[in-house]
């Protein structure tokens, strides 16, 4: 997994803290301020011309969250908007340590081969961002490999392979992976 983190400074980091330690106490705890503070990106890309997928979800902590999906191939082309639960957002706020994020190696070496399905999720926070690159299959790992995050989008899901993932991310992954699939009426796993 490739990590990149833009715009940090000290007081940036301790705003990022302090919005997502907000989301997580949920609907019943102070949330004033952590809307307009944390975002939550999903985006995977690839294929070959003719057959590029290009999926978003763009969840913030607070308002609507928004959905495209492009599938080339398939000939999808959808845009909606979907209401957020809050305490979809607090599960997610509570597996989300953004410490343990910051402490994960940055892997720039790590490539990609041209054409292949590539995910990012980016966290931001005021002027703070933190991306998380990973590869992505259209098809669930073999026996022994568990899934870190499956999105259901159709007929073939996104999915990213536990072996893939930091564990201290996994959780949060998951979560996101709940959000996503409910927001598309996909079903759970």
């Amino acid at each position: 997994m490739r990590v990149t983190i833009e715009s940090f400074t000290r007081p940036d980091v301790e705003r990022m803290r302090a919005a997502v330690a907000r989301l997580a106490e949920g609907p019943t705890g102070d949330r004033e301020g952590a809307a307009a503070d944390v975002t939550f990106d999903l985006y995977i890309s690839g294929g070959c011309p003719g057959q590029r997928v290009d999926f978003r979800a763009s969840v913030p902590s607070g308002g609507e969250a928004e959905v495209t999906h492009v599938d080339e191939l398939r000939d999808v082309d959808e845009r909606f908007s979907e209401a957020v639960r809050p305490e979809e957002l607090g599960a997610l706020a509570r597996h989300l340590d953004v410490a343990s994020l910051m402490e994960l190696p940055s892997n720039a070496d790590e490539g990609y081969v041209p054409d292949s399905l590539v995910g990012s999720v980016a966290i931001t926070s005021a002027n703070a961002r933190i991306t998380l690159w990973f590869p992505v299959e259209d098809e669930d790992p073999p026996a022994g490999d568990e899934v870190a995050m499956r999105i259901d989008r159709g007929q073939v899901p996104f999915v990213l392979r536990a072996s893939m993932t930091p564990e201290r991310v996994r959780p949060a992954f998951a979560q996101l992976a709940k959000v996503v699939n409910r927001l598309t009426g996909r079903p759970q796993l």
